[in-house]
């Protein structure tokens, strides 16, 4: 499918998991999508890049791909791989998030499932 480009503008980040571990998550906070994709650097230097991709005619869903890189991440800070373990390396999430409008508004929910671990993400606009 094509870039969602019609969802472009500002959004709060914010989540809730079930990770019970000793890494600190600092990744909630505000991002602009442009073109359909967003670059944004978190709380504790971490770099996220994303895309946004319909997946559905409705434009009710899309796919959204992150690839975090922590390598100018704060020194404390690690990413949690798929497989559940700690790496400063670039780690790719990817998930399908639920689209809701009302007028200018727009709302993007869903969940991230890796290593065992659940985030739950929505994002808002407006």
């Amino acid at each position: 499918m094509t870039l969602a480009t019609d969802l472009d503008g500002v959004y709060s980040v914010n989540s809730v998991t079930d990770y019970d571990g000793p890494l600190q998550k600092k990744s909630d906070g505000q991002t602009e999508i442009i073109d359909g994709k967003t670059h944004r650097v978190d709380a504790a230097g971490c770099v996220w890049n994303s895309t946004f991709e319909w997946i559905d005619d409705e434009k009710t869903q899309v796919k959204m791909t992150s690839v975090a890189d922590p390598s100018n991440a704060d020194a404390d800070f690690l990413l949690t791989r798929p497989d559940g373990t700690p790496t400063s390396e670039a780690v790719t999430y990817e998930t399908t998030l639920n689209v809701k409008r009302k007028g200018d508004k727009v709302q993007m929910t869903g969940s991230i499932n890796y290593g065992g671990n659940t985030v739950l993400l929505t994002m808002r606009k407006g």
